[in-house]
């Protein structure tokens, strides 16, 4: 969960003085240590399963990350509530490090999973870490170019780091990927938290302004163990584990509501249904992107280079709809903000519907570029436009809590996505029969937000 804060503690408390600029250069190398990450994992992960023969646990590769992450975020922000920044960065820093080692080094999949899942702690902790630093140790002046200096973070990773993952499992193995990044860890860690071993005053000031994590807790960590009963509940094939699914869907429902706005399943107007259109994009298109490059290997028999270069198109076309959303919000200050997020989203279908039948093998396979290009494209639009009206449509004192939801519901979804297309590459043969019912379930979910997206206002945000 992100951790962004109330954005006017100053009024109360004086401003605090610039942070210095090692903490900065800290925060911005942590970002890109975790997005690189975050890119990198899927393009190797056909070759992770083939070495360590868990086609079954796929699937969870992907989820036990991003479930964890959830709970590391909320529990790296009641430890800072209670001991301040400084002891939950070091604890976060420490977690992903030793979840890179233990996937780096693992023998078989469980072992590569339990991985996965110890970085996801950490990884939740220092992806809320920037909202918390920028917020209660630099000037509100400071603030936007900090905070434009962390999404560019993002940028160099997202263009390169699939490609440059593949290269290095094609051409040596897939273990680099993961320890190799601990040393550029152990760089970064100092340059954040030595400045931040001076607790700011700001930080109490600040926290007391926002919703407690130590009451989101409890219902993160119980829609972590219900979202992870539902997935393996799906993947397994005794009829014992449709009872364990259900129940998990159940006790994900529950737990859910402490989280959520009312009505977010039923897409209430407002912003439950802003969430859940987020959510349904994050399961549909980021989803996908799990199991597609797997099943550009599998079924296109391209190699992890290939399937690199397939994601390294689509993050920068992504990055150019983010570009191409900024300028027609400079224009039309979000006049059209609901129409230009309606073509959107039904070019995000578009572009997974192309996606599949290329991946299938049905089209040829040059058109899985046609398909990432409009997929990225209508994302870096749509996504950006859906935040911004989320944003719009409540008081500014709950920016804070809102940043949390935006980051839950796309945690939460993409998990389930992975989830369930790791079940169906687990139990159903032949592969290409699994990612059919996978594609076809994202598919699905991007349909649905399209469709919901036409009840969005034309003129205004919501």
């Amino acid at each position: 969960m992100s951790r962004a804060l109330s954005p006017s503690p100053e009024a109360h408390h004086p401003a605090p003085p610039l942070a210095p600029r090692t903490l900065g250069v800290g925060l911005i190398l942590v970002v890109m240590i975790v997005a690189f990450e975050s890119m990198a994992v899927g393009t190797v992960m056909p070759r992770v399963a083939s070495d360590l023969n868990g086609l079954a646990l796929f699937g969870w590769a992907s989820s036990a990350f991003l479930l964890s992450s959830l709970l590391g975020a909320v529990a790296s922000g009641v430890l800072a509530d209670r001991r301040g920044l400084a002891p939950g960065t070091v604890v976060s820093l420490a977690l992903f490090a030793v979840g890179l080692l233990v996937g780096g080094t693992a023998s078989s999949m469980p072992v590569f999973v339990l991985g996965r899942l110890i970085q996801g702690l950490g990884a939740g902790g220092l992806g809320a870490l920037p909202w918390a630093v920028i917020t209660t140790r630099y000037p509100e002046t400071a603030r936007p170019r900090m905070l434009a200096a962390m999404s560019s973070a993002w940028l160099l990773p997202v263009l390169v780091g699939p490609l440059i993952a593949s290269v290095i499992a094609d051409q040596w193995s897939w273990r680099p990927v993961f320890w190799g990044l601990v040393p550029l860890l152990l760089l970064a860690a100092p340059l954040c938290v030595l400045p931040l071993l001076a607790r700011h005053g700001s930080e109490g000031a600040t926290r007391a302004q926002t919703p407690g994590s130590k009451r989101q807790l409890w219902p993160a960590l119980g829609l972590l163990a219900s979202a992870g009963a539902l997935i393996e509940g799906l993947r397994r094939p005794e009829a014992a584990a449709l009872i364990v699914a259900g129940l998990g869907l159940i006790g994900l429902l529950l737990a859910a509501r402490p989280l959520f706005p009312a009505g977010l399943w039923r897409l209430a107007p407002g912003l439950p249904r802003l969430l859940a259109l987020r959510g349904l994009l994050a399961f549909a298109f980021m989803g996908s992107g799990t199991f597609l490059p797997l099943a550009l290997h599998d079924l296109r028999g391209l190699s992890l280079s290939g399937a690199g270069v397939v994601l390294s198109v689509g993050g920068a076309t992504w990055t150019a709809g983010s570009w191409i959303q900024a300028q027609l919000e400079r224009r039309w200050n979000g006049a059209y903000r609901s129409l230009t997020t309606r073509g959107a989203l039904a070019c995000v279908a578009l572009g997974l519907s192309v996606t599949a039948l290329s991946t299938l093998g049905i089209t040829p396979l040059w058109c899985v570029y046609v398909g990432q290009v409009l997929g990225c494209l209508g994302m870096g639009i749509g996504y950006n436009g859906i935040s911004l009206n989320a944003l719009a449509s409540v008081p500014a004192a709950e920016a804070g809590r809102l940043s949390g939801q935006l980051a839950n519901i796309e945690t939460l979804m993409v998990a389930l996505s992975a989830g369930i297309g790791g079940a169906l590459i687990a139990r159903v043969q032949p592969m290409q029969g699994a990612f059919t019912l996978a594609f076809g379930i994202t598919l699905l979910a991007a349909l649905t937000a399209a469709v919901a997206a036409l009840r969005l206002r034309l003129a205004a945000p919501e």
